[in-house]
């Protein structure tokens, strides 16, 4: 049996995970993190599930087999050093973290022996989608390339870590390219630049479209989530793959789906 604490189990993401975690024959939701102030009241869609402070973390995980964090940069860069102890692994979700945080997570994750599953999407389509942007990427040098990323009216970050992700890989398969976030005013001529454009509206769950343009030619990749669960069952697929590895290192989800 996977014992598994989920960190922002009060969040849309986090709460469906906890949810589905509830329902596998071999995992065991035991702790739920809240932020400061919620109490077992805020979890009511979680019978017998304990829900600690951030301040308990190390108390919530101390029989637990893994640790999800779906929180907020901030939150993430306090709570994993404190969730951090030997042989526990951890599956990530959260994006934004700070890049000297997550240098300090992996070398502790080293030296503690457990693993970790680092994921700016969990969905299976998405990881598909990456891979072919790197193979696009590959057959269509010299192509303007443009990310368009739409999100419901309550996200807080932009751009989103899935199009930040995509822009990453298509750069690293056309050589070094300059990241733009959107346009305004006489900008000139386009450069060798990617540019990604960051919408909020509605209540929309996520949508990526990539743009590929050449002369007389364009090719559109585009990934819509119609709901949140596509992520929720793509992290229950990262928590069964990583419990127990303890190989001291961070992995993918393209390791995770064998992509």
């Amino acid at each position: 049996m996977i014992k598994v604490v989920v960190g922002g189990a009060t969040g849309k993401l986090g709460s469906l995970v906890c949810s589905l975690v509830q329902r596998q024959e071999d995992m065991e939701l035991i702790g739920a993190i809240v932020s400061e102030g919620n109490s077992s009241k805020d979890l009511e869609i979680l019978p017998g599930v304990m829900a600690f402070g951030p301040d308990r973390l190390p108390e919530a995980v101390r029989d637990a087999d893994v640790y999800v964090d779906l929180t907020s940069p901030q939150a993430a860069q306090d709570n994993l050093p404190r969730a951090a102890r030997k042989g526990l692994d951890f599956v990530i979700g959260t994006t934004g973290i700070a890049p000297e945080a997550m240098d300090a997570f992996e070398a502790r994750l080293r030296s503690n022996g457990g693993s970790a599953v680092v994921a700016p999407n969990f969905s299976v389509g998405v990881n598909v989608f990456f891979k072919t942007c790197r193979e696009l990427a590959k057959a269509l040098p010299g192509y303007d390339v443009e990310i368009v990323e739409v999100h419901h009216n309550k996200k807080r970050d932009a751009p989103s870590g899935t199009a930040r992700s995509a822009a990453e890989i298509i750069a690293q398969s056309m050589g070094a390219k300059k990241m733009i976030y959107g346009r305004e005013g006489n900008i000139g001529p386009r450069g060798e630049e990617i540019c990604i454009h960051s919408l909020r509206s509605g209540d929309v769950v996520g949508e990526h479209t990539v743009i590929f343009a050449g002369r007389k030619e364009r090719i559109e990749l585009t990934h819509r989530a119609h709901s949140r669960e596509a992520f929720a069952e793509g992290c229950v697929l990262a928590i069964r793959w990583i419990a127990g590895r303890d190989d001291g290192r961070m992995h993918t989800m393209s390791e995770v789906l064998d992509i």
